[in-house]
């Protein structure tokens, strides 16, 4: 069973941790040891945090970084060091499920503004990198909707407030999207309509 471990200074904590999370461990000490199906959410702290998350994947851990403040650079050498996802340390309950149900899945989860970075920085830097084709005409007009609007950057929220559907219609269509297209997470949603919209 998947258990959730946070891992903070005393002093910080988010009361949506546990909104998310009911059964969820917290403590001030990073473990060395982990199950298999854990997931660690690690609040980056100084240079130190960049090595518990490297040694954490090193032992199979699935590592999401918290930070007080986002930055593209932050992110990347969370990234580099084996995080599965950054994150905002007070995001909302609902931000936190999607986070995890991305990372249990095998994707990466960043912010939509660090997603958006990200890719256009990949697309500057690395312009002859081939994302595979994919056969948009697979999709349904509202799933084609869903995944053009998830890869804009918005939230599972915001798509169903655009689209007048629930969220839990949003998580569905966007499951499909992901076997259609053969897609593990949103990034490389984004890198394949970027790639076939040519953008």
């Amino acid at each position: 069973m998947m258990q959730h471990l946070f891992f903070a200074p005393a002093h910080i904590t988010s009361n949506r941790w546990l909104q998310a999370f009911p059964s969820a461990q917290m403590s001030d000490v990073v473990p060395t040891r982990v199950g298999a199906s854990d997931v660690v959410w690690l609040l980056l702290r100084d240079d130190l945090s960049f090595t518990h998350i490297k040694n954490l994947s090193s032992i199979g851990a699935r590592v999401i970084a918290m930070t007080a403040i986002e930055s593209p650079q932050e992110a990347r050498r969370a990234l580099e060091a084996g995080a599965s996802g950054y994150v905002h340390y007070l995001a909302i309950p609902q931000v936190l499920e999607q986070v995890a149900q991305v990372v249990a899945a095998g994707g990466m989860w960043l912010g939509a503004d660090l997603m958006r970075q990200l890719v256009l920085a990949t697309a500057r830097i690395l312009p002859a990198v081939e994302t595979p084709q994919a056969d948009l005409s697979q999709l349904t007009s509202r799933e084609k909707a869903v995944a053009e609007l998830v890869a804009a950057g918005n939230s599972n929220k915001e798509v169903a407030r655009e689209l007048d559907i629930t969220e839990r219609t949003v998580k569905a269509h966007l499951s499909a999207v992901f076997a259609k297209l053969q897609v593990r997470d949103r990034l490389q949603l984004v890198l394949v309509l970027s790639n076939n919209t040519g953008a």
